[in-house]
């Protein structure tokens, strides 16, 4: 009988003490052991540490705000376990959220994360599903733009099926397939560090499950609220698409992200949006500092996996387009070949 694997959970939080009241608990009473809850905190300056602490779990506690792709990383340098639970601090989840995550990767050895279904805080409405990418937004509810062109959307299933990505949300990811992928890209600090980061599982056929069984309710934007962090939400976007485009997808993206950005920053300097243009300029500086290293990483990641951004984003389109197994083909096959020679005797009897 297979010894039940131990996960660590990480819930990054930056001031986020009232959040932890609720979260921490829902952790603590899991169905699911072992399990180790890590409090990756951002430099608070509120009670989260006496919190922490009162709840028993244990206090990692940075020197600085370092943004949630970093505080994340250093969770998972951290954490002892065989499985990595990223969590949002603004979160509950149901008694058997995490073992209905593991049951999804702990006897499926290609499987890289897992996603689960996220309800908003009173349970009226879904706000995340399996995401699948496509080309277009028209006609499809729940879609994102993930680059000009590209679009994420959310789509129903109640069962467990593959998708482009894993919420860092509510992300289970295997510990050695993260660190065999270098964790979170540290420059995507506030989005976009979950997609790029299942993204270049794919690449080495490392699948992303999403399964419907695991429930959790977000108080969505709840930790996002202040003007400074909607700004650096804003950046984290834009960021992000430049990162994403210039690192995995085809060069005629990489255009695209750079005429979105441009058009943009001289649509703001047109109309006088002195915070929105100070942003995209502060990205474009960011961005012209990393330009040389992401390429080279675009080089490194393709050729090492023997494949090519375009091929790459081809097979991630077909998700969710899966085509019967080999077996249900032959079976398919042999059931129509029956008929055909039953039309073909029937047709034979017929002239004679």
């Amino acid at each position: 009988m297979r010894v039940a694997p131990l996960v660590s959970v990480i819930v990054v939080n930056w001031n986020g003490a009232r959040d932890l009241e609720t979260c921490l608990p829902t952790l603590l009473w899991q169905s699911h052991r072992p399990l180790e809850i890590i409090v990756v905190d951002n430099a608070s300056t509120d009670d989260s540490a006496d919190v922490a602490r009162r709840f028993g779990v244990h206090w990692l506690a940075l020197d600085q705000n370092i943004g949630l792709a970093p505080a994340m990383n250093r969770g998972a340098e951290a954490a002892a376990g065989e499985f990595l639970l990223f969590l949002n601090n603004d979160m509950r989840f149901h008694k058997e959220f995490v073992a209905a995550m593991v049951s999804e990767i702990v006897d499926n050895d290609d499987v890289f994360t897992v996603d689960a279904l996220q309800y908003d805080w009173n349970g009226k409405a879904v706000v995340h599903l399996a995401t699948r990418l496509a080309n277009q937004a028209a006609g499809r509810s729940h879609c994102h733009e993930l680059t000009p062109g590209l679009y994420m959307c959310q789509e129903d299933h109640d069962s467990a099926t593959h998708v482009l990505m894993s919420s860092a949300a509510n992300m289970l990811a295997r510990k050695s397939m993260f660190q065999a992928l270098g964790g979170f890209d540290e420059r995507l600090f506030f989005g976009y560090e979950d997609v790029d980061l299942c993204w270049r599982g794919w690449i080495w056929d490392w699948k992303t499950v999403f399964t419907p069984r695991a429930r959790c309710w977000h108080h969505v934007g709840h930790s996002s609220q202040p003007s400074s962090a909607r700004s650096l939400s804003f950046r984290g976007i834009v960021m992000g698409r430049l990162v994403m485009a210039t690192k995995l997808l085809p060069v005629e993206y990489i255009a695209r992200a750079w005429f979105v950005l441009l058009g943009g920053l001289a649509l703001d300097l047109g109309l006088i949006r002195r915070r929105r243009a100070a942003d995209r300029i502060h990205v474009l500086g960011e961005y012209l500092r990393n330009v040389m290293p992401l390429f080279r990483e675009r080089r490194q990641i393709y050729g090492c996996a023997r494949t090519s951004p375009k091929l790459q984003l081809k097979r991630l389109l077909q998700l969710g387009r899966a085509t019967p197994p080999d077996g249900l083909q032959n079976a398919a096959l042999t059931s129509l070949k029956t008929v055909l020679q039953a039309l073909s005797a029937a047709e034979k009897r017929t002239l004679d």
